[in-house]
Formats: C-alpha cells, sequence, structure tokens
C-alpha cells in the first residue's frame, strides 16, 4: 500500500543510511559565529586575550589602523555590524549605514565585493567542492575562507607580523584545525583528508591582495554517526 507521508513518495528509500547532507546548509552559519567569537546563552563571555585566535581575527578584521592587536577587543555589537545582511546588500540609508559604520566585512557566500571601493579587510566562508567518498554513508565538504585586504592596510600592523592577510589565516587554522564544531564535525587541514586542503595567495591585477585558504569536513548524517549530530 502506498505511504502517502513518505518523503520520497511514490518511490521507497531502499537505502536509509545513505547521506543526505541534511543539515550541511547551516555549516557557514556555525563555523562564522565561532569565529566570530560572540557572547553565549551559556554565559560565556569572551576575554581580550590575543593568546585566542579568533580574538586576533576579529581584531585584524575590525581595525584599519596601525597595529591592531594593540586595540581593544571589539564589542559583539561592533563584530555582529560586519556580518552580511542579504536583506538589506546595499547600505543605501542613514539607518543602516549607522547600523554598519564599517560596512559589511565578513560574507558567509562567494559574493565579491571589491575592498579598493573603500579601503578594508574581507572575509569569506562557504562551501567549496563536496567529494562523496567510497562509504555510501560518509561524505568530505570542503570550507573555503577567503581573505581580501586593500594593499594599503595589509603592513600597518607595525609588529613583526608582516602581512594582516597572512595573520588572519593563521589565526582561522589555529581556530579550527582539530575543533569538533557541534553539529558539523572535526575540521581538518590536511591532504589525506581532502586532496585540495591547503593555502594560496592570489591578487586581480588591481588593489587587492588576497588568500584563499581550503580545510575539510568529514559529513556523516547524524541519524548514523554522532560526529555531526546536534
Amino acid at each position: 500500500m502506498a505511504d502517502f507521508n513518505s518523503f520520497t513518495y511514490p518511490y521507497e528509500r531502499v537505502q536509509g543510511n545513505f547521506n543526505t547532507l541534511k543539515g550541511a546548509e547551516e555549516i557557514p552559519y556555525k563555523i562564522l559565529t565561532y569565529l566570530m567569537n560572540l557572547p553565549d546563552s551559556n554565559g560565556y563571555v569572551p576575554q581580550d586575550n590575543n593568546e585566542n585566535p579568533r580574538v586576533r581575527l576579529m581584531k585584524y578584521l575590525y581595525y584599519d589602523g596601525a597595529n591592531p592587536l594593540s586595540e581593544p577587543l571589539p564589542s559583539a555589537r561592533n563584530i555582529t555590524s560586519l556580518l552580511f545582511d542579504g536583506n538589506n546588500p546595499v547600505l543605501n540609508t542613514d539607518e543602516l549605514k549607522a547600523k554598519h559604520p564599517k560596512g559589511y566585512r565578513i560574507y558567509p557566500i562567494n559574493y565579491w565585493m571589491q575592498s579598493e571601493i573603500e579601503a578594508k579587510t574581507l572575509l569569506k566562508c562557504y562551501m567549496g567542492r563536496v567529494n562523496p567518498t567510497v562509504q555510501p554513508f560518509k561524505t568530505t565538504l570542503t570550507l573555503v575562507f577567503e581573505i581580501v585586504v586593500n594593499y594599503s592596510l595589509d603592513t600597518v600592523t607595525k609588529t613583526s607580523v608582516y602581512s594582516k592577510s597572512f595573520a588572519m589565516e593563521q589565526c582561522i587554522i589555529e581556530a579550527l584545525h582539530g575543533v569538533n564544531i557541534g553539529g558539523v564535525g572535526v575540521v581538518d587541514f590536511n591532504r589525506r583528508s581532502s586532496t585540495e586542503a591547503g593555502t594560496r595567495a592570489y591578487h586581480n591585477e588591481g588593489q587587492h591582495l588576497s588568500r584563499v585558504l581550503v580545510m575539510s569536513v568529514d559529513w556523516m548524517d547524524s541519524k548514523n554517526e554522532t560526529e555531526n549530530s546536534y
């Protein structure tokens, strides 16, 4: 008898353990909110400690002047104001400009915003190639990070850290490599897990200095494995 309540009606899912990637669509959000290092409902309040790679990352991203690590940790409100809002993609009113005084700098999508129009630093995080493995219940997902810095800002650290873009890349690797992100899995950075893992520099023959970082996570639906269970 036909089961009209089946999500695969009029067909039957004969392999219930095969990967569906359900929940993977939330990965960029989870990764970015973790990197943004925001207070949470459990009582966590980030401390202004430059030993924390997420603290350094947010300072590099938020401050454009010399020696950004000497500045105080941006407030949660300041950090969230950097996150791209697809409902208001263009900051074309006084109200939006006041809400996002430094413009959008954090993008959960592969969107190109020219940082040369207004000298600033951008961070993008989005899903890259999805590679099925020989096991039908396991899929390797790549996470792509793009760091885009206007050339006039990349060397203003006034420390032995000469390149802001490379310093930000290091912060992301330190903050994520080997960390089990709840609902995502363990973030990895090695060629055995993904042949695309690595970093590279590129430029557009203009005023951008950019780096691309690729990491990966092995995804298994939570109904089968606990690695990325909620």
